[in-house]
């Protein structure tokens, strides 16, 4: 008896919601790392609790990344010049151009200045998203897009399952111990928190989870009371566990066992937040600009930093700075969103736009 695909598509608001709620983790993550420095590289008890309770949001957007993409393969099938010329102008084009300014800003000797950087300097700089402290994320998505076309040959049910369970051990290995190639250079890009090999288990278990979203999504529905005390308990063992063991990356083993988790209570919180319908939707609509705020809220902090300070220097404007950055990204995305070219510049999500697709099999 053959097996076929049974799909049906609806608009697919919790992953938006998530990608908010990511977005927003990690605006709190710059805003309290600027905290950090300005403070002679110390925290206190609540700027630490701030920075490492939004230590997830990174790992969140590649889980969203890696499920829309196989959503899209699963869905409509794989056009490979469709997902370049994609990736290309929502991703790579504004990659390249924040990267330059950023560096502008740095003031940094470009190799043909005088008295510049050497070539291979600036190019592994660039290569690695070090142009400044943010865009090495933005690498790790374009390894994972240079990688994709492959990857989604196995895309069905099993595949996923068995790529999933490789990309987990794949992940814990490079992050549990440095691998040594022999070649400085390329010792550099695989060791760095850039390398996709830090970062494949969240893209791939974003895909996996294409297959089995929506009785997900139901159980998560009838059990919002619970997956909300499973976030209460997931804090408080982030809360031990920086302070036992002191604060912690993005790029962590903990994170492979804590991101599935975190997934769930975040829908689960969404479904809570039912009756704050006004406040999800503004959550919904920061989903949509994330990208764009990802890449210009450090040039806000930046501007901040040098004519504001004491708002990211003292423990009690932290709230007010975190607020400022966020709404002051949305405007500087907005603008630039209106201008000639813009979408070039920073990348917005059309409202109602963002579909999944529920994949179940069924007997035919």
């Amino acid at each position: 008896m053959g097996r076929e695909l049974n799909k049906k598509t609806r608009y697919f608001y919790e992953l938006n919601f998530i990608r908010g709620i990511a977005c927003l983790l990690v605006v709190m993550v710059h805003v309290t790392a600027r905290n950090y420095h300005l403070n002679d590289q110390n925290f206190n008890w609540l700027t630490l609790f701030l920075n490492q309770v939004a230590r997830y949001g990174t790992p969140f957007f590649a889980i969203l990344s890696g499920f829309l993409l196989y959503n899209q393969a699963i869905k409509k099938g794989f056009n490979f010049k469709k997902f370049v010329a994609s990736r290309f102008t929502k991703i790579v084009i504004p990659f390249l151009i924040w990267s330059f300014l950023y560096l502008l800003v740095k003031q940094y000797k470009f190799p043909w200045l005088e008295g510049g950087a050497s070539v291979k300097d600036f190019l592994v700089l660039f290569s690695l998203g070090d142009s400044y402290y943010h865009l090495y994320f933005i690498v790790v998505v374009i390894q994972f897009y240079l990688l994709f076309p492959i990857l989604q040959l196995a895309k069905t049910k099993n595949s996923m399952l068995a790529l999933t369970i490789i990309a987990f051990f794949i992940n814990y290995f490079f992050m549990r111990q440095p691998v040594d190639t022999g070649n400085e250079t390329f010792n550099l890009f695989i060791q760095d928190r850039s390398s996709i090999f830090k970062w494949i288990f969240y893209f791939i278990f974003g895909g996996l989870l294409v297959y089995f979203w929506e009785p997900l999504v139901k159980w998560i529905e009838e059990n919002v009371k619970f997956t909300i005390l499973l976030g209460a308990i997931s804090l408080c063992f982030v809360i031990y566990e920086y302070n036992t063991f002191g604060f912690f990356s993005s790029t962590r083993i903990a994170n492979l066992f804590h991101m599935p988790l975190l997934l769930v209570v975040l829908v689960g919180i969404y479904y809570a937040m039912g009756r704050w319908e006004k406040i999800r939707s503004y959550i919904l609509e920061l989903g949509n600009l994330s990208m764009g705020i990802y890449l210009v809220h450090p040039m806000v902090l930046y501007v901040m930093q040098n004519y504001t300070a004491e708002l990211l220097t003292k423990t009690r404007w932290i709230p007010l700075a975190f607020l400022i950055t966020v709404l002051s990204s949305i405007l500087l995305v907005k603008i630039i969103n209106k201008i000639p070219f813009g979408q070039f510049v920073v990348t917005v999500a059309a409202p109602k736009k963002v579909k999944y697709q529920e994949v179940q099999r069924k007997a035919s």
